[in-house]
């Protein structure tokens, strides 16, 4: 019985011997140079053309310059399209301050919402020098702050800046229904 199991020890240790020498790989003679010159190396074969050759550009670009008219724009016509959508020019700001007489239903259009209030005020800055709307609010509504454009007494006005914010990068900008103050 003894003896049975030291044969069966010696099997299962020349078994593994015999398995990890044949799985083993010496990556030396794959990947290293070729010693006995039997074989070429291709990086050296490309190096040998690029070098040997004369390369030369005889590619004439001239016929293919283009030259580009760009009209000159009147300022004056920019100013009789003031309420088209795409004109992002910057607006001229009223210097006098409006009169506030009372509130009443209406809409507005909703920027952003966010906890960050320096945030919230980055975006109203942007948001007034972007846009003709002198009323741009922050309202805390807890735990948020709510950056808001316009008084608008009508949906399609709203919808209007809504569509202009959303052009000018505002994705998030949508019309919400609101008290709205009334100014003289």
């Amino acid at each position: 019985m003894k003896k049975y199991i030291l044969i069966k020890r010696l099997f299962a240790i020349l078994f593994a011997i015999l398995l990890f020498y044949s799985c083993a790989t010496s990556t030396g003679s794959r990947y290293g140079k070729n010693e006995r010159g039997s074989g070429t190396d291709s990086s050296a074969v490309i190096h040998e053309i690029l070098t040997t050759e004369n390369l030369s550009e005889d590619f004439n670009i001239t016929p293919f310059k283009t030259k580009i008219k760009i009209p000159e724009t009147n300022t004056a016509s920019s100013e009789s399209n003031k309420d088209v959508w795409f004109d992002y020019s910057i607006p001229v700001k009223e210097t006098q301050t409006k009169k506030l007489v009372g509130t009443q239903d209406g809409y507005r259009v909703l920027v952003i919402n966010t906890d960050n209030l320096e945030e919230a005020n980055q975006i109203k800055s942007e948001v007034y020098s972007k846009t003709d709307q002198n009323e741009v609010y922050i309202d805390f509504e807890p735990p948020f702050y709510k950056v808001k454009i316009g008084d608008f007494k009508d949906q399609k006005s709203a919808d209007n800046m809504r569509f202009k914010l959303n052009q000018l990068g505002y994705k998030e900008a949508k019309v919400i229904k609101e008290s709205i103050n009334l100014f003289e």
